[in-house]
């Protein structure tokens, strides 16, 4: 599990190999840890969801989660069905399952700093 912001950024920046990134930059090279679960990409698309309880985010639900696992609406390059986006980090290699796991455990456990 991951236990800090700093972890997730860390495998954030691991992931793209510490390069900088297109469209939407490196943005979680700025943010602090309440900046980042409050950040749209693009200024629209949330990456994180509060969970219904209000305790915690939820992770399944959060853009980050589903870009990371090519979950519609990300995938369109490894074709998942309805997808408007590409898998992240796109063009790269897709995170392993466990760093995928850490930052779910993260978010789930209410994002701590």
């Amino acid at each position: 599990m991951a236990q800090s912001y700093q972890e997730i950024v860390s495998i954030l920046e691991e992931a793209v190999s510490s390069d900088e990134i297109g469209a939407h930059r490196n943005f979680w090279r700025t943010l602090t840890r309440d900046e980042f679960v409050a950040f749209k990409v693009f200024g629209s698309i949330p990456l994180v969801v509060r969970s219904e309880t209000g305790t915690g985010f939820d992770a399944a639900e959060s853009n980050l989660i589903k870009a990371l696992e090519a979950r519609t609406p990300f995938g369109r390059d490894v074709g998942v069905a309805g997808a408007n986006f590409r898998r992240m980090p796109a063009g790269r290699p897709a995170l392993a399952q466990d760093q995928i796991d850490r930052i779910r455990a993260w978010l789930g456990a209410g994002a701590p700093e």
